[in-house]
Order: structure tokens, then C-alpha cells, then sequence
């Protein structure tokens, strides 16, 4: 009688660094995801490529089949003496809140694939990332700040940009600025907005439109109520009014969108103002009360914004936008700007309005949103930061032009470059600004790595409370209040083990079945615990040795498996099943994936499970055969 065990699934763990994430083929760069209007049903997706041949993007759910998507040749750029055609296209039909693989490229030559999750439906707890102009240091301090960014908060489901993300509309720059968002550009939505240094060499945007493809839900006659009505009748102010609106249709398109993400309005507005670009080639005539094109552009983003806010159905709204309605830096004010979009903002208590262009750091609120207890407000969060190395001085503190005009600053930073954690959860949004850089004579007490600035939303039953840290926002008289205190997250750790102990599994005795023998059994089940704040993919791979028994042996590649999960709480995946080698190939002689994770995975535990197929060749001796298992992890 032939009797065979597998014995003892000795271990043997590795931890070793992934290769090079951000890696791409010289074919296909600046891969970048960008949201649509409505990301729980489409996504959209650009590069560039030096293929002229047309691109395509092969999109599936994990684990799922492929589907190919045509994509658009939207312009040309050179670099270094190479032409590049840069691509968008934009999936649509996608199931909400669900993992998606895709890469993109030619047909012939792909990226690697990457994963996204598009949006849940309604609102669902997630974290973006607030970062003011990177314009300066984009070979040094950006991507530090990136990195430092995307370890505080792995899980982010994307980042806003408040303009000026490069210095000079160039292509090294612009390459400088994706090489420094490495793959969270490529894994997470990225909503950006203009500032002026993007029209810098670049009047038309056009490297701005051939990076990013946004919502086409900019202001239009049909969105900007009554300020349409200029626009209408046979005075020389109508006609001219007319031709400003209908050349804005470009100008605005990509520049000022909104996408609504699991509870947010996000609004990205365009602060900058050029009569250059803002005038079209041709003008009507005009010789009474003729619009001014800069203030009637503000004018024309106020009364969509309007519009926008009126109709969100969400109930946390946010704003972006790159000169701040409330400067912090010496010399600067944009009345303009604050005269036309504050009402708006404050009628609607919008809840954050982030701005850039400052090179300082500020944040605060308008006087009259003030109440009766120190540390609550009740209206917007003014807030202005700098995620580069260029830094401007302060205004003075009793000075400014917050003073002048009814706001307070709370708090106030020079010479430090931040980086923000906002946090959205049901009734309450958190806002967390970190230092990531600071320069040697920065009056600033803080370390890099310290929290700057902190403080929270919460809207409950119609009523909206703005505190700061320490203090808790009113409750009424209906309600009880339950704390508690959940300190700064741990590096964490990637760690596994054996569910029931490291003893035999025990295959039985096998059974003759035609030309082989065959055994099944389980394997014990492999608990891993991955609690790294970096949420860095890991793998779990086996191999087995030969079967001996009393000097005699068999090849281990008898041995196949078919992995499968237990408990997931971790987002892993399980490996492919590998087929005996009296089948086929060499079974489990080769090192096989029982189980992996992806980069942004959840944090928590992952029990990996496999069906054991052993089939033996009919003509091996009878007797008692050992094998051992070994285990790998990566991670």
C-alpha cells in the first residue's frame, strides 16, 4: 500500500524591496488619472507616447476580462528631439466602489497595469491630499513632498492642486512635475487648477489640455443665470459680451469643472486673468459701457458657481482655485477675485476654499462666521499653502489683507513647505497640515514631519460647526456625545503565519486511479497581516521539494494546487492554480503565487487557503513520502 504526506510546512520568510514602481516603458509616460463628472460610472485616462499609430486603454475589473477603449491623439510635444502624441480617453458603464486593472498603450507595446476603485455611490469615508504650488524644487522638494504626503495618508483617494504646478509651461517641466507624483498620478484622481505661472510660455493652456482631460461642465449661457442676459440685444456691450462668452467656452473648458466624489462637490475654479487669452481674435466694436474681460470673466465663474452649489446634491462642497481671495504674503491682494466669489462661497457656506500663489501659509475664517464661543465658526475655511521651495513673507499679523477686509487668520506659517490630510466621514470633514520642508531662517518652532495645523468640520442636522483642535463642536439636546482617542498610526508591519500550527498535512493514502495515484488535501490555512502605512503590495509564494521516503524519492513537481481566500479583510488576491506535473509544466517544483496584495491595499489581515492535487506516476515504490513546502513572502 502506498501511503503519502505532505510533511511539514516549513517556512522560510524574505522581505525584500519591490522593484521600481514608477518604471514605465520609454513608449508610454505621464500616465494620469483624472475624474469625470460622475466617477462611479467612468474614469478617465491620458498620456503620451511616442507611437503616432493611435492608443488604447484595456480596462477589467480585478480578476476579470479586458475590454479595449479607443483613445484620442489630443496634441503633440516635443522633448529632447523626441515627438510625443499624448492620449486621453475616458471609460464609461464602470459598476461603483470596484477594484479596476488597466494599462495603456499601442497594441503592441503596454504599460504595466495599474489599479484604480471607482467611487462609491453615496457617500462613503476616504481621504485626499491638498497641495499648494509645486512650481519651484521639482527635481527635489516636490517629490519629497509627494512621498512624505502619500506615507501619511496611503489610502488617499486623490490629491487637489491649487495651481502653479510648474514654473514655465515647458516640457521639462512638466515632466519634472509627473516624475515627482510618480504612481499616485497614475493610481489616484488628481484634480488640479490653473494659476498663472501655467499660462507662463503657454497663453492657450494647451500643455495644461494635453496632460489632463477634465468634465466638460464648465459656465455656459445655460449655467450662469441672469449675468446670460448681457449677453442679449443689438448694443455694442451685448455683442462684445456675446463674443467674450462664446470664446470662453474654450478658455474655461478644463480650467473650471466639478466632479462629485462619495459626499463632495469638488469645484476647481480659474483665477487668473489675462486680456490676452481672455480676448478673442475677433471683438465686436465697442464704444458704450463696454465689459471689462477680466472682471467679466470672475463675474461669469461667480454666477456659475452659483449655479453649481445651488444644484449639489452632496453635502460637503469644496473649492480650489490658485490666487487667494484673501492674500498672505506682503504686496499682495486680488479684490477682485474676493468682491465677486466670497458672496457666493458664504451663501452657500461652502466648506473649504484652497488656494495657492502665496508661498506662505494661512487659514482662517471670515469675521461674521464667527460664534459667541472661541475656536467655533460656522462658514467657510479659508486656507492658503505651499507645497514647493519658493517662499514669500508674511504680511504682518495685525496688518493684512485679511484684517482690512473682516477675516482672521488662525493660524499663520513662513518659510515652511506643507502638505494637507483632509479627512471625510459622515458628519465630519478633518483637515491636518504637515510640515514636509521648511527653509533655514523659517521663524517656525516646528520639525519636518509635524503636524502644522489642524482642525474640523462637522455638519449635523442643517447645522455646520468649524472648531479647532481641542475643542468640541456643540451637540444638541438630543444627542450624547462618545469619544475616543486614536493616536498617530504606527509604521506597521508586514507579518504571516500558519492558522493551526506548522504540523503535517496529511494527504492520506492515495488512491490508484488509472495510470497515476492520486491524493488531495488542504493546505494550512496562511494568515498575513499587512498594517505598513504604506500599503505596499506583497506576495506569498510556494515551492516544494522532492517526495522521499526510505532513500527513495519523486519529484516534487507531482504536487499542484488551486489557491483560494478565507477571510479578506486585507484586499488580497489569490494565485492561479497550478496543475500537477503528471498533468503538465512542474507543478509546485516552480515557485507559484498562493496569494498577493496590490499597492494601496487595505490595511488589515488576509487568510490564504490552496487545494492540494498530488498525482504520483503509477509505477513509484509504495511506502510513506515527505515533502516539504516552502513559503515565500515579498513585500
Amino acid at each position: 500500500m502506498l501511503a503519502v504526506a505532505l510533511a511539514g510546512t516549513v517556512v522560510a520568510a524574505a522581505l525584500a524591496l519591490p522593484g521600481s514602481a514608477s518604471a514605465d516603458t520609454a513608449n508610454v509616460s505621464r500616465v494620469i488619472l483624472t475624474p469625470t463628472a460622475t466617477p462611479t460610472e467612468s474614469q478617465s485616462f491620458t498620456w503620451r507616447s511616442t507611437d503616432v499609430g493611435g492608443g488604447t486603454v484595456q480596462l477589467r475589473p480585478v480578476g476579470g476580462s479586458a475590454v479595449d477603449i479607443a483613445a484620442a491623439a489630443v496634441d503633440t510635444s516635443t522633448l529632447n528631439g523626441v515627438d510625443y502624441t499624448h492620449y486621453s480617453a475616458t471609460a464609461t458603464g464602470l459598476t461603483a466602489d470596484t477594484a479596476y486593472e488597466y494599462r495603456v498603450g499601442t497594441g503592441t507595446e503596454w504599460s504595466r497595469w495599474r489599479q484604480f476603485r471607482s467611487a462609491a455611490k453615496s457617500a462613503k469615508p476616504f481621504e485626499f491630499l491638498y497641495y499648494g504650488d509645486a512650481q519651484i524644487g521639482l527635481e527635489s522638494t516636490w517629490p519629497a513632498v509627494v512621498a512624505a504626503a502619500n506615507a501619511k495618508a496611503p489610502n488617499s483617494a486623490g490629491s487637489v492642486h491649487a495651481g502653479d504646478l510648474i514654473d514655465s509651461s515647458t516640457q521639462i517641466q512638466w515632466t519634472n512635475w509627473f516624475a515627482g507624483m510618480g504612481e499616485s498620478a497614475a493610481t489616484t484622481q488628481v484634480l488640479a487648477a490653473p494659476g498663472n505661472h501655467e499660462y507662463k510660455n503657454d497663453g492657450a493652456l494647451r500643455n495644461w489640455k494635453m496632460n489632463f482631460e477634465y468634465p466638460a461642465n464648465h459656465p455656459g449661457l445655460t449655467t450662469i443665470g441672469a449675468l446670460a442676459d448681457r449677453a442679449k440685444g443689438d448694443t455694442d456691450a451685448a455683442r462684445q459680451t456675446a463674443a467674450y462668452f462664446a470664446h470662453w467656452d474654450d478658455v474655461a473648458k478644463e480650467t473650471v469643472y466639478f466632479s462629485d466624489f462619495q459626499g463632495v462637490r469638488f469645484i476647481t475654479l480659474n483665477a487668473t486673468q489675462s486680456t490676452g487669452y481672455l480676448t478673442p481674435a475677433s471683438l465686436p466694436a465697442c464704444a458704450v459701457d463696454c465689459p471689462e474681460p477680466d472682471a467679466l470673466w470672475i463675474e461669469f465663474q461667480a454666477a456659475w458657481l452659483d449655479h453649481v452649489l445651488a444644484t449639489n446634491p452632496n453635502k460637503w462642497s469644496v473649492v480650489t482655485f490658485h490666487q487667494p481671495v484673501y492674500s498672505s504674503a506682503e504686496g499682495r491682494d486680488e479684490p477682485l477675485l474676493r468682491d465677486n466669489w466670497v458672496p457666493v462661497f458664504e451663501k452657500h457656506s461652502i466648506d473649504l476654499v484652497l488656494m495657492g500663489h502665496d508661498h506662505t501659509y494661512a487659514r482662517g475664517y471670515k469675521n461674521s462666521d464667527a460664534t459667541a464661543t472661541p475656536g467655533i465658526t460656522t462658514g467657510p475655511v479659508y486656507a492658503v499653502s505651499n507645497s514647493g521651495a519658493k517662499h514669500y513673507t508674511l504680511a504682518p499679523a495685525n496688518d493684512n489683507v485679511w484684517t482690512r477686509n473682516a477675516a482672521t487668520q488662525v493660524r499663520r506659517g513662513q518659510g515652511v513647505t506643507t502638505y494637507q490630510v483632509i479627512s471625510v466621514n459622515g458628519d465630519t470633514v478633518t483637515y491636518r497640515s504637515y510640515v514636509a520642508e521648511k527653509t533655514a531662517n523659517s521663524p517656525e518652532p516646528h520639525k519636518v514631519g509635524d503636524l502644522f495645523d489642524s482642525f474640523t468640520i462637522t455638519k449635523r442636522n442643517g447645522t455646520k460647526f468649524v472648531t479647532e483642535a481641542g475643542i468640541e463642536a456643540p451637540v444638541g439636546d438630543d444627542e450624547q456625545r462618545v469619544k475616543v482617542t486614536v493616536p498617530e498610526r504606527a509604521p506597521g508591519e508586514l507579518v504571516w503565519s500558519i492558522d493551526g500550527g506548522n504540523g503535517v498535512v496529511d494527504l492520506g493514502t492515495a488512491k490508484e486511479s488509472g495510470d497515476h495515484f492520486a491524493a488531495r488535501g488542504t493546505l494550512n490555512p496562511v494568515r498575513v497581516t499587512d498594517t505598513r502605512i504604506t500599503s505596499a503590495p506583497w506576495s506569498l509564494s510556494g515551492q516544494v521539494g522532492d517526495f522521499t521516503s526510505a532513500g527513495r524519492a519523486v519529484g516534487g513537481k507531482y504536487l499542484g494546487w488551486s489557491p483560494f481566500l478565507g477571510d479578506n479583510a486585507g484586499g488580497a488576491v489569490a494565485g492561479a492554480a497550478v496543475a500537477s506535473g503528471f498533468l503538465s509544466g512542474d507543478g509546485l517544483a516552480r515557485s507559484a503565487t498562493l496569494g498577493s496584495a496590490p499597492a494601496g491595499h487595505a490595511a488589515g489581515s488576509s487568510v490564504l487557503r490552496a487545494d492540494l492535487d498530488l498525482r504520483l506516476p503509477i509505477t513509484v515504490a509504495d511506502g510513506t513520502y515527505r515533502a516539504t513546502l516552502t513559503l515565500t513572502a515579498l513585500g
